[in-house]
């Protein structure tokens, strides 16, 4: 392959739906842009030969300079292995090696919630502000967190891994326990947590997309669901303020593209229960990016400028 353009960068967001991948410049442009479901179902080695194809096709025989991977942990950075996603479920992968092995880039991954979070802080809701929260709330429910203007990943890399704490006494299982945040609260979780509220009414299919519809037919079960997902959600909110005391928490495109019953309990029980009181519907705002927010996220990984930051 022939380089053209040495400044191009490639990013990659690997979601538990869907995956883009993404050309662009080095002032965040984006150029072109290629996606495909994710279909973890299908195995790791699939996905990989599925990813491979869609790089071909966008670059054809230009080298990115640059490359950058965001996907859900937890993870090694530092060797780009996966440990067991539940929203991907492979088991424990290196997403890093097969691509390196077949295409000779040098890549750079990392948590999509810190790769979100520099995408906000740097492009989006986060501008102007040295302490930020993002939390993805797509198909899972992860955080990146910027504390004095630095990304923080904690000792191992694990920092962010917010859907894992309890939230409740029982509830949903994800993450092997019952109760956990994200089991009440992400995509999965709201369609979990349907099942186990009305096992009758909802089954394990049902997506929060079809909940969402129903709730706004004013579907009674339904807006329960919302109602209580949301509050839970709140709850955790409640201990991200009072723990971090963030400029701003940054919630992903689920909040706003769900029945604004759903942020309207949440930001009720946060004010109720966090420390900063009504402060608390201040601090917690919608993504800016919206759709885009993987584009840049994965991009500006690429870049390498979400380290300068």
């Amino acid at each position: 392959m022939e380089l053209i353009e040495e400044r191009t960068l490639l990013g990659i967001d690997v979601g538990g739906t869907k995956t883009a991948v993404v050309l662009g410049d080095e002032t965040l442009n984006i150029l072109a842009r290629a996606e495909f479901l994710t279909e973890p179902e299908l195995g790791f080695q699939s996905f990989i030969e599925r990813l491979s194809s869609e790089i071909i096709g966008l670059t054809g025989d230009l080298i990115p300079s640059r490359v950058g991977i965001s996907v859900g942990g937890p993870m090694d950075c530092k060797t780009g292995t996966l440990f067991n996603p539940p929203h991907l479920r492979w088991g424990t992968v290196n997403i890093v090696q097969p691509l390196v092995e077949r295409f000779g880039f040098s890549i750079t991954i990392e948590h999509d919630g810190r790769a979100g979070a520099l995408a906000e802080g740097i492009l989006g809701a986060g501008r102007g502000f040295l302490n930020i929260v993002f939390l993805t709330l797509g198909t899972g429910l992860g955080a990146g967190i910027i504390i004095n203007g630095s990304i923080y990943s904690g000792s191992t890399g694990l920092a962010g891994e917010v859907g894992h704490m309890r939230v409740a006494e029982d509830g949903p299982s994800l993450f092997g326990k019952n109760g956990s945040w994200e089991s009440f609260c992400g995509g999965t979780g709201i369609s979990l947590y349907a099942h186990y509220r009305f096992p009758e009414r909802f089954g394990r299919g049902m997506t929060a997309q079809e909940i969402s519809r129903l709730a706004l037919k004013k579907d009674p079960n339904a807006i329960t669901v919302l109602e209580e997902s949301g509050a839970y959600f709140g709850e955790g909110l409640a201990v991200l303020l009072d723990i971090l005391d963030p400029d701003r928490i940054i919630l992903g495109n689920l909040a706003w593209r769900l029945p604004k019953i759903w942020l309207e309990a949440a930001l009720k029980r946060a004010a109720e229960e966090a420390l900063v009181g009504d402060e608390a519907r201040n601090r917690v705002v919608i993504t800016e990016l919206k759709d885009r927010i993987g584009d840049y996220a994965a991009l500006i990984v690429a870049s390498g400028m979400g380290r300068r930051r």
